[in-house]
């Protein structure tokens, strides 16, 4: 009794954390998509006067033509982003259909092992498919996008030569799909925070690939949970219904 109690707890919890989450992530997006909107004409502004002073200024005038060059690329790479926010903000126009979830991953594995092979890594993955798994409706290649997605986050948590286990598992309600590290794990203290646009513990990142994946399948009608231990290692789980709800998707 008291270990049901423990998991009952536990159960409530992640589904707090998923409320909250997705509280968050649509208010965002709403703001995200109003924001970005209103950027995009100054923006706009900004690049065609930078191009017309390249045109107008001294090829001997060096510093300004340089400057301006800084200031289309600028732009440029701000253009980019903002893309890349209305992507996030913008609902997926899912193309549900039922097929097996092994193929899906089969082929997520194999771009992920080409890509790491020709960026010189030598980070494994192991399957681990339960034979009992039916079929199930998604998009297939928004679900790829989901899996390389978390790949590529536990290859990178992984010490040289380590293994990523990819499982499988099903009962009477949904497909479970876990991608599994022995890495360097999550502090405890960033659990809640690592689905959340923007946030990200990598210098070069701006914390947007976790928050689309759990965007992706939150609106297949699914969840993703997350556990980890500094030093052990981390298991992501994709939760995916067998019946998906009647307003989901397209």
């Amino acid at each position: 009794m008291a270990e049901e109690l423990a998991q009952a707890n536990r159960n409530l919890q992640e589904a707090q954390a998923e409320m909250r989450r997705t509280e968050r992530l649509a208010a965002l997006g709403q703001l995200t998509a109003g924001l970005a909107h209103e950027l995009r004409n100054p923006l706009g502004t900004m690049k065609t006067s930078a191009e017309l002073l390249t045109r107008k200024v001294s090829q001997e005038n060096e510093i300004a033509r340089e400057m301006a060059g800084f200031i289309a690329s600028e732009v440029d790479r701000t253009n980019s982003l903002i893309t890349r926010f209305l992507d996030f903000a913008r609902p997926q126009h899912l193309k549900l259909e039922k097929a097996d979830i092994t193929g899906m991953l089969d082929q997520a594995i194999a771009r992920f092992e080409r890509e790491q092979k020709d960026a010189g890594t030598n980070v494994s993955v192991f399957k681990n498919y339960s034979p009992d798994v039916p079929p199930v409706r998604f998009d297939a290649q928004l679900m790829e996008r989901v899996i390389a997605n978390l790949l590529i986050n536990a290859a990178q948590a992984s010490p040289p030569g380590g293994v990523v286990t990819v499982k499988t598992l099903s009962d009477e309600n949904e497909v479970e799909i876990s991608v599994i590290d022995r890495g360097s794990g999550i502090d405890p203290k960033n659990l809640e925070n690592i689905f959340n646009p923007f946030f990200t513990t990598k210098p070069e990142g701006i914390g947007f690939g976790l928050a689309i994946v759990s965007k992706i399948v939150n609106e297949h009608g699914g969840r993703i949970t997350v556990a980890s231990t500094p030093g052990e290692g981390s298991v992501f789980r994709v939760f995916l219904p067998l019946t998906f709800p009647p307003a989901g998707g397209q």
